[in-house]
């Protein structure tokens, strides 16, 4: 997947290990004091827990009430911040976002359910061990318990080079707004279906689960370097400037 692939690129490196720690203060209060309201059609999880949701913050002009249509160009202004840890996981999550993208560990989906392995249990080295996958979750063979534990690994150790709230893109510090074609899947699925629903002069945030960003694969520069990690759950806020 792909989004704003071509302005990452020239990203400085230091940039997403710095952050305006009063800023990201702001966004945590609006996003818990906020509406949330679900871009996916149908779901059976609260507003405030769908994996792709939107916070309205300002309102679109009052004589614009159409939203931009499929395979129109739009502009935009934005801000991209990660979020927080896979610890907000739910059961769900860590099935649908990680489990089913590891290699051969797809057939531990039951296992998972039966003891609950939400974010919490994932994310804390105490409680995901080999002890624990080989006896609670019933992996008998020691190179595929090892493989899991390593692939959780891999989850702890992103979040101190890439702390929650660092901003690894944004619009303004190229001076320059953002154009795509709506809808023909160039950017994150998460910018498609928000943007769909803004109307010009509106300001927004968009928080979106691993699946609905850069996924299994994150996103990396040309030169190889990792701008957001695997897995990661991204914020966005986004201005329609255009449409």
């Amino acid at each position: 997947m792909l989004v704003l692939s071509r302005l990452f690129d020239v990203l400085i490196h230091t940039q997403r290990n710095h952050y305006d720690q009063t800023k990201f203060d702001s966004i945590l209060k609006a996003t818990k004091e906020g509406e949330w309201k679900s871009l996916l059609p149908e779901t059976e999880v609260a507003e405030e827990d769908s994996p792709v949701k939107k916070l309205v913050l300002q309102q679109g002009n009052d004589d614009d009430e159409n939203v931009p249509p499929r395979g129109s160009t739009v502009e935009i202004n934005y801000v991209g911040i990660l979020g927080g840890s896979q610890e907000h996981w739910s059961v769900d999550d860590v099935i649908e976002c990680w489990l089913q993208s590891q290699q051969g560990l797809s057939i531990l989906e039951e296992p998972f359910r039966s003891m609950n392995v939400d974010g919490t249990v994932l994310m804390d080295p105490s409680k995901f061990t080999e002890e624990f996958v080989a006896k609670d979750l019933g992996v008998s063979n020691k190179i595929q318990c090892k493989k899991t534990i390593m692939a959780a690994k891999r989850l702890w150790n992103q979040l101190e080079e890439f702390p929650e709230g660092a901003e690894f893109d944004s619009s303004s510090k190229r001076e320059k707004s953002f154009s795509f074609v709506l809808g023909e899947g160039k950017v994150i699925k998460a910018m498609d279906l928000v943007v769909a629903t803004m109307r010009v002069g509106e300001k927004a945030r968009v928080v979106c689960r691993s699946d609905y960003g850069y996924g299994s694969e994150g996103y990396r520069t040309v030169k190889g370097d990792v701008v957001v990690p695997p897995f990661r759950t991204l914020c966005f806020d986004i201005e329609l400037v255009s449409s």
